[in-house]
Formats: structure tokens, sequence, C-alpha cells
């Protein structure tokens, strides 16, 4: 398990790396239209989510008592991320718009460092129950130590963690829910304006 989660990692940080000497190009961020930037960046930042969406659970692993702090690490990765992704895909060729996706893209990339050595620290040290569990598995101990007091305690981990992620999850819904109506109206009085403008 460990060598699959230290591989994800490292193909996150490549992919990073990656988007960074893109944008960081100045003919690649002040001369192409949104569009143009989304079709070049499009995949990175796809694999980039779904790189996060595995590490999320390894660390979920590794770690059960830090449900909250993870999840609202990659939250605020993925709010970034669509940020970035709205602006470039929204119905305008403004080279504005492409300052500001940028711009939205590289806070994304500090965060999105952070978090690895956020992955790298957790596998580092993971909780001392699982610690013992993964010694378990790879035979390096004998299951005396994992007396029953851990075991108690291991599931006790786990169910907070699981209301804490039930509890994130709600918010996220509700959230969605309100910066869908916040769109709707946004796109709304966005037409008014064009036909007023139009008369």
């Amino acid at each position: 398990m460990l060598d699959r989660f230290s591989d994800r990692i490292d193909e996150l940080e490549a992919v990073v790396r990656k988007i960074a000497v893109d944008i960081t190009t100045g003919t690649f961020v002040e001369r192409l239209p949104p569009g143009e930037v989304w079709e070049k960046t499009g995949d990175h930042i796809n694999m980039v989510n779904e790189l996060i969406k595995e590490l999320r659970e390894y660390l979920f692993i590794l770690k059960p008592e830090k449900v909250p702090t993870i999840q609202r690490r990659v939250t605020g990765i993925r709010e970034r991320l669509d940020v970035f992704k709205e602006t470039l895909t929204a119905d305008s060729e403004a080279p504005e718009s492409s300052e500001v996706s940028i711009d939205e893209l590289r806070k994304a990339l500090v965060e999105i460092s952070d978090f690895a050595s956020l992955c790298r620290a957790f596998k580092a040290e993971p909780s001392e129950v699982i610690s013992t569990i993964l010694s378990l598995r790879e035979g390096k101990q004998d299951s005396a130590p994992l007396a029953q007091a851990k075991i108690v305690h291991l599931g006790d981990l786990v169910k907070d963690a699981q209301a804490s992620q039930r509890e994130i999850s709600e918010m996220s819904t509700n959230m969605e829910t309100r910066l869908e109506a916040l769109r709707s109206e946004y796109e709304g009085l966005l037409i008014s304006l064009r036909r007023k403008e139009e008369q």
C-alpha cells in the first residue's frame, strides 16, 4: 500500500512541475486565449484531480483522526482548480480571463505542493495503530503488541473520521447548491445586461 501511495505522490509532483513550467513561460501566459489555455492544461488538471482524490483516501487510512484537516485541504485545492477551469471555459475570449485563471492556478499549485508534503509527512508518521497494523501485514512484528485497547481505539478513530467525513460532505453539498443558485442569478443578470445594451 505504501509503495503505491509513494508512487502517486511522485506522479502528483511530476504533473505539478509540468504545469508550473507551462504557465510560467511568458508567451503561454500572456498571448493564448482562454480556450487554448484550457486545451493545453485540461488533461493535466484532470489528472491532478484524480491523483488528489486517490491520495486523500490513503491519508484517511493513515491518519483517520485528521480527516477534517485533509478534507479542508482537498476542498480548497478543488475550488481553485474549478475557478481556473470555469474562467477559461466561460463564454469569453478576453485576455483578462486567462490572466485571472492563471493567477488562480498558481495559487492552486502552491496548495498542491503543500498537500504533497503533507502526504509524505503522514506516510512517514502514520497513526500509531495504523503503523502497527501495517507492520503486522508486512510481517515485521508479532501480533502481541496489537492489544485489544489499540483495536478499540482504532475503531473509535474510524467512527470519528466517518462522522467528520459525513458532516463535511453535507456542508459541501449545501455549498454547491448555494453556488449553483448564485451562478444562475449571475447568468440571468448578465443576459439582462446584454439585452439592455442591444436595445
